[in-house]
């Protein structure tokens, strides 16, 4: 088992080394921000490595990967009698509901609810009541089929989380506690609660990479532990297995439209956890394989393009390449090589230069912005860069005040974020703390600098903003790419250099 992180070579389990350097020359080659990953086959692990500054202790936001956890939780409920995949929601959420309820909403199973198929439109959010999202999908939800007819990427997990706590008293990782024990998982693991003060299912686990891949490890093997089956067999045969089309729904790559179980992602290969960003965990049940990821690869242009080309790689330069044990060779040199590369890490992902002789124009120099609020969304009043040597400082004024944020020049630098109303162990609760960050600064061409941000705390997400100078003047070209936060870092506006 992973719990026991038991290292062999890649050989040793029918792969090559050559196959996990070309894994990572690729992820390089096309720019993929990814913070961890490890490869295991039968309970051993092959490889892993990590990107500076993350390691094995770090406690990364997995998103939507989250959603398999409720399942999982789903499923210890049903083996356990608390529930069945036929119950209805109204019976298990009723104390929710203070409204007539639509007839649809009558018939909506838990089945409906862990294959996305609730049969509306997913979060009601009235403006006097924004994130009561468990309240709003009970009592004002848009319908627009009957449920179980038509998947639709929504918040049953949330639902399902809540019911959780309903029939067990327990939130779902409480609930989930015995069999993590037997994993191996720690007791750090934990999840942001939603503003009805419940576990955020759909969103909201915090998990180091080990002890993601060790809940992984559930999954892969189908609830069989050490001999025991912790969870019904049954149940863990539809989770996943295809239970509902998709393919309709999303631009068709195997990875996104081979089909939904539940709360699982299905492949023609694998069933797949996946949450925004690169929290990955793909499950390759025929040949007793696991691929666990982690990162932050949101761009602007595509917020999760990059897991699709991850599941690619691992398919073909891992999974389809996998021998017969008795078959594989291995070579010291290119073993040597392999764990060379390793410590060194994956590299980050660079645009451009870290220096540009332009720098020497705008050192120092305070830049304007218009206080005309549909000229300038950003809300700032001014700002000023600060280069020295390898690094430097982006000094600015904005409707909370003056802030400041380090960065390296061509690499990432960790800091902190300077604002404290973003939310923390609560959603919509401010942290009323400063939030991780790293942050990095490149000449993309001779005068236009590419600004980099990444929260790397609670709240996981960046923007990426641009300035490009001409004359006395600069363009502000900021995209976030973050959930329930940094939207103050979004827009396009101008600025003139102050005189």
């Amino acid at each position: 088992m992973i719990k026991d992180l038991n290292f062999v070579s890649p050989e040793a389990e029918g792969i090559s080394s050559q196959s996990i350097l070309d894994f990572l020359e690729k992820v390089e080659y096309y720019k993929i921000n990814m913070h961890s990953f490890m490869l295991v086959r039968n309970g051993n692990i092959v490889a892993e490595c990590y990107a500076k500054p993350f390691n094995e202790d770090f406690a990364h936001r997995i998103y939507s990967a989250s959603k398999t956890f409720v399942s999982m939780a789903v499923g210890l409920a049903v083996t356990e009698g608390k529930i069945k995949l036929t119950d209805k929601l109204v019976d298990l959420l009723g104390r929710y509901i203070h409204t007539d309820t639509h007839r649809w909403l009558r018939d909506t199973t838990v089945h409906d609810a862990l294959t996305m198929s609730l049969g509306h439109l997913g979060n009601v959010n009235p403006p006097e009541n924004p994130s009561a999202w468990i309240n709003n999908n009970m009592n004002e939800p848009r319908f627009y089929c009957p449920p179980g007819t038509r998947f639709l990427y929504n918040t049953g997990a949330d639902l399902m989380a809540a019911a959780i706590k309903e029939v067990t008293g327990k939130e779902f990782l409480d609930y989930l506690r015995p069999i993590f024990d037997k994993l191996g998982i720690s007791n750090e693991i934990w999840c942001v609660k939603n503003a009805e003060n419940t576990s955020w299912g759909g969103s909201g686990i915090v998990i180091t990479l080990r002890d993601f891949a060790k809940f992984g490890e559930l999954v892969l093997n189908r609830g069989l532990i050490n001999g025991e089956q912790l969870i019904d067999r049954s149940y863990m045969e539809l989770a996943t297995s295809v239970r509902v089309f998709n393919a309709y729904e999303n631009n068709y790559t195997p990875l996104k439209s081979g089909g939904y179980g539940y709360l699982l992602w299905i492949t023609p290969e694998a069933s797949c956890f996946r949450g925004m960003g690169l929290q990955q965990c793909y499950c390759f049940h025929d040949k007793n394989l696991m691929f666990v990821c982690q990162g932050d690869s949101q761009t602007p242009g595509g917020v999760d393009y990059h897991d699709s080309i991850v599941y690619d790689l691992v398919k073909s330069l891992i999974y389809d390449r996998i021998t017969d044990t008795n078959d594989a060779v291995q070579s010291p040199e290119t073993y040597k090589a392999l764990n060379t590369r390793l410590d060194l890490g994956i590299a980050r992902p660079m645009f451009g230069k870290s220096y540009s002789p332009y720098q020497e124009t705008i050192n120092r120099k305070v830049y304007t912005l218009p206080d005309d609020d549909n000229e300038n969304p950003l809300g700032w009043k001014w700002f000023r860069f600060d280069f020295a040597e390898n690094e430097g400082v982006i000094t600015y004024e904005n409707k909370r005040g003056v802030k400041q944020i380090s960065f390296g020049m061509g690499y990432f630098k960790n800091g902190k974020f300077p604002e404290t109303h973003y939310y923390d162990r609560q959603n919509t609760v401010p942290s009323n703390r400063e939030l991780d960050c790293e942050a990095v600064v490149e000449w993309v061409e001779d005068k236009k600098l590419l600004f980099r941000t990444h929260v790397i705390d609670t709240a996981f997400g960046n923007f990426f903003a641009q300035f490009s100078f001409k004359g006395d003047e600069v363009t502000l070209f900021f995209r976030k790419v973050a959930e329930f936060f940094l939207d103050d870092y979004d827009g396009t506006t101008w600025a003139k250099l102050s005189e």
